[in-house]
C-alpha cells in the first residue's frame, strides 16, 4: 500500500496537479465544473446546477460473492457514502456497459434521479433496467445513432456516444459478455446476470449557453479498456478535448491503449480511473487491482503525451476543470 501511495503522489507531482482532501461536497460555488471521482467507472459531475452520474456502482461485492454466484445486493450505506445526503437532483446518467460494476446500483438510486432524468446507455443496458425505469427515461444508443449529439441536463450538456469494446479480464476471457435483446420484466438477480452488451465511450460538452454549440469544456470518458481505435471519437469541429477519463484496468490486455487516445486527443489532463480493487470497500481503504502494472501504464502514457498532466485520482477526490 505504501508503494501505491508513492505512485499516486509521484504521479500528481509530475503532473503538476494537486487536489484537496475529500469532503462531502466539492466547491461548486467557486468552480463552474466539478467532478467527484467515486471509484471504478463512477463520476459525479456538477455543472450549472445540473448533476450527471456515470457508471453508478458503489456497493462492493466480494470475491466470495462472485465465485459462489451470489445474488447482487446493493449496499445502502455505501450508496449514501458515495452520493451524499438524499437529493432528487440527478439529471442524467451515462453508462459505459452493463456489467454489474457499472450498472447494477442504478435501480437502487432511482430516488436520486429526477422524474425526467435521461439514462444514456447501450440497448442491452437499457433492457436490463426496464423494470425500474420508463422508456422515456432510457436513451438507448444504437449503431445508427452513434456520432450524434444529444442534449441532456436541461440543455447545458451535450453528449455523443461511440461503440467501444471491453478488454478481456483473465486469460483472454471476457466475462458475461452477452447482450440482452429484449426489455426485462425483472431486474437481473445474480451478479453475473448483469450482461456486458455493447460498450460505449462518451464525448461530453459542457456548454456556455444552454442548447447552444458554444463549448465551455469538452471531456472524453471511456470506462473500459479497448483496442485502439475502438471507442475513439474523431474531433472534426476543431474544439480541444480538455480532459479524458479512461479505465486503467486490463489496459495491457489490449493494443495501443490508452496511448492511442492520448496521441490523438493530446488532452491537457488525463485521469486514470477504474484502478481500485472493487471486491472490498474502496472508499475506506482504496488499494489497486493487483493485475495492473502501474509503472508500465505510466511510462507508456507519458511517452504518448509527455506534455499533459496524468493523474490517478483517489475515490472521493474533487476534480475542477
Amino acid at each position: 500500500m505504501k508503494n501505491w501511495l508513492t505512485i499516486i503522489l509521484t504521479t500528481t507531482l509530475i503532473a503538476g496537479v494537486s487536489y484537496p482532501a475529500a469532503s462531502m461536497q466539492c466547491m461548486d460555488d467557486i468552480h463552474p465544473l466539478s467532478i467527484r471521482y467515486l471509484g471504478v467507472g463512477a463520476l459525479d459531475i456538477h455543472y450549472k446546477e445540473q448533476r450527471i452520474l456515470t457508471d453508478p456502482f458503489y456497493s462492493p461485492q466480494t470475491l466470495w460473492n462472485i465465485v459462489t454466484l451470489d445474488k447482487y445486493r446493493p449496499n445502502p450505506k455505501a450508496i449514501k457514502d458515495a452520493l451524499g445526503p438524499y437529493q432528487k437532483n440527478v439529471d442524467a446518467v451515462l453508462v459505459g456497459h452493463g456489467h454489474y460494476d457499472h450498472l447494477a446500483d442504478l435501480p437502487a438510486i432511482k430516488n436520486f434521479l429526477k422524474d425526467d432524468a435521461v439514462i444514456v446507455s447501450s440497448i442491452s443496458s437499457s433492457n436490463m433496467i426496464a423494470p425500474v425505469y420508463k422508456k422515456e427515461n432510457r436513451l438507448a444508443i444504437q449503431e445508427k445513432t452513434t456520432n450524434q449529439w444529444h442534449h441532456i441536463a436541461n440543455g447545458w450538456v451535450r453528449v455523443k456516444a461511440e461503440l467501444s469494446e471491453h478488454a478481456p479480464q483473465v486469460f483472454n476471457y471476457n466475462f458475461a459478455s452477452s447482450t440482452v435483446d429484449q426489455p426485462r420484466s425483472k431486474l437481473p438477480r445474480y451478479i453475473w446476470s448483469w450482461k456486458q452488451g455493447k460498450n460505449l465511450s462518451f464525448m461530453v460538452d459542457f456548454l456556455s449557453e444552454a442548447h447552444s454549440n458554444k463549448v465551455y469544456k469538452r471531456i472524453f470518458i471511456q470506462t473500459s479498456a479497448s483496442n485502439f481505435p475502438m471507442g475513439y471519437q474523431p474531433v472534426s469541429d476543431g474544439i480541444q478535448v480538455d480532459s479524458i477519463f479512461v479505465a486503467a484496468a486490463s489496459f495491457d490486455n489490449v493494443d495501443n491503449y490508452p496511448t492511442g487516445l492520448l496521441k490523438k486527443y493530446q488532452p491537457k489532463e488525463t485521469f486514470l480511473i477504474h484502478w481500485e480493487n472493487f471486491f472490498k470497500p474502496w472508499f475506506q481503504d482504496p488499494s489497486p487491482m493487483g493485475t495492473i502494472n502501474f509503472n508500465e501504464l505510466m511510462n507508456q502514457s507519458k511517452e504518448a503525451h509527455s506534455s499533459g498532466a496524468i493523474t490517478v485520482p483517489n475515490p472521493k477526490d474533487c476534480i475542477y476543470l
